[in-house]
């Protein structure tokens, strides 16, 4: 198959089941240099989040990392009314594009963001109130964040985490981090091996 009709594929994919607004796709774009999400990862956010609430879970979010407030954005998109998202991000001018993002959205109300780093923020964070955490950092961070990430999901919550297959400096980090999830008894948990791996699990 040509590269032409893979793009006309994943173009009607997308229009069909992971289609962005003008302000989400304009958000993105200013995001380039923060790692945002393409249109499918964040429609696949949009899609765990959409069972939050239904299922008895919390209807929270809480994000590590804000990529530019796409996430965020993609998360509210499946969120109930209700619902909210907690995003903490350490670079200041991360969490300003961020903050923009949700405003110009018209969500800043759902969306409490928070500058600081996440190893000091998450300890302040409430046990067992969110139904997903999406951890979006680099690989290397993922292990040391992992017990306040699974102390703040409620039973039957979502983790998610980017970029779990990434090569480089932080494979081994990210691979001791695969590692310690797939041994935790308290997980079910499974990697796509799309947009550099993304780490899905939930919490028993």
């Amino acid at each position: 198959m040509s590269d032409a009709n893979d793009a006309t594929i994943r173009d009607e994919l997308r229009r069909l089941f992971a289609a962005e607004d003008e302000v989400l796709a304009d958000a993105r774009r200013r995001a380039a240099d923060l790692d945002p999400p393409d249109p499918e990862e964040g429609s696949l956010l949009a899609w765990l989040a959409a069972g939050l609430g239904r299922t008895g879970v919390p209807p929270e979010a809480v994000e590590v990392g804000a990529a530019g407030g796409v996430t965020a954005l993609w998360l509210l998109a499946g969120l109930p009314a209700d619902g909210a998202v907690t995003s903490i991000e350490a670079a200041a001018d991360a969490h300003a594009r961020a903050s923009e993002a949700v405003e110009v959205a018209g969500r800043g109300d759902r969306v409490r963001a928070i500058l600081g780093a996440p190893a000091e923020v998450l300890p302040r964070l409430a046990d067992a109130r969110y139904g997903l955490c999406l951890l979006q950092v680099p690989p290397g961070q993922h292990l040391g964040l992992l017990p306040d990430a699974l102390r703040l999901l409620a039973p039957g919550g979502t983790l998610v985490a980017r970029g779990v297959l990434r090569r480089g400096e932080h494979g081994a980090a990210a691979a001791r981090f695969l590692a310690a999830l797939a041994g935790d008894e308290r997980l079910r948990a499974t990697v796509l091996q799309q947009h550099d791996g993304v780490l899905l699990a939930t919490l028993r």
